[in-house]
Order: C-alpha cells, then structure tokens, then sequence
C-alpha cells in the first residue's frame, strides 16, 4: 500500500469518527447519559463536538496532505499520526482500566477501530521498504 494510501485511510477513518460523534450528538446523547441533568448534558455536548470537529479536521488534514509529492514528508505525517494515536490508546486503555471506579467507562467500538487500525497502517507505512 502507497502511503498517499494510507494517509488517505487513516484520515477518512477521523473523519468517520467525528461523524459518528456528530450523529450521537444529534441523535442519541439522552439514551446514553439516561437521567443526566441538562447541565450534565450540555458539558457532555460542549466537549464531544470540539473532539468531533478535531477528528474531522485532523481527516482533511491528513488526506489533502497526502499530495505531498517527498517521501520523507509523508513518513513524518505517519510518525505524527502515530503518535497521536499513541497518546489516544494510552487514554483508552486508561478509561477502560478504570471503568466504574475514576471514569465511567472505555470508549465505544468504533473508536477501538479508529484507535487499532490507524497505529497498524502507520506501522505498516513506516517500515515498508521499496522493492
């Protein structure tokens, strides 16, 4: 896989999961809190759209940066990528660890997706070699 590919995959797998985010926003926010009061309700909005608005940012920002014509470039947007994705599964792991005693619980599945898929393609373009 070229890593214009990848950039490309891992960037429109952001974008899916700020959609996704979007949608449980609009559409499903009080059948997962349950009885949260509306204050609760408004923190919990106020924090996952600047999450979703980042997911989606950070999508476009890896596919039209996956023009970039030098390779060395895209193996540097790879390694960010990486480390992103480092600093989020270490939240992950964190919050499913702790679920029901610091946080509420771990993260749902299409973020596990996001979160385990992402790391692989990047690995995987890192240390591909040219034959």
């Amino acid at each position: 896989m070229k890593l214009k590919n990848i950039l490309k995959t891992t960037g429109g797998l952001h974008i899916l999961l700020g959609l996704l985010i979007i949608f449980l926003l609009i559409f499903s926010v009080e059948t997962i809190a349950g009885n949260a009061s509306s204050e609760t309700l408004l923190l919990v909005r106020g924090t996952a759209d600047v999450v979703a608005a980042s997911n989606l940012g950070i999508g476009f920002l890896l596919i039209i940066s996956s023009s970039i014509k030098d390779k060395k470039s895209l193996k540097k947007l790879l390694s960010v990528e990486l480390a992103l994705m480092a600093c989020l599964l270490a939240v992950a792991l964190f919050n499913t660890f702790n679920a029901g005693t610091i946080v509420d619980g771990g993260p749902p599945t299409p973020f596990w997706v996001v979160l385990i898929v992402n790391p692989i393609l990047c690995i995987y373009g890192l240390v591909k070699r040219k034959k």
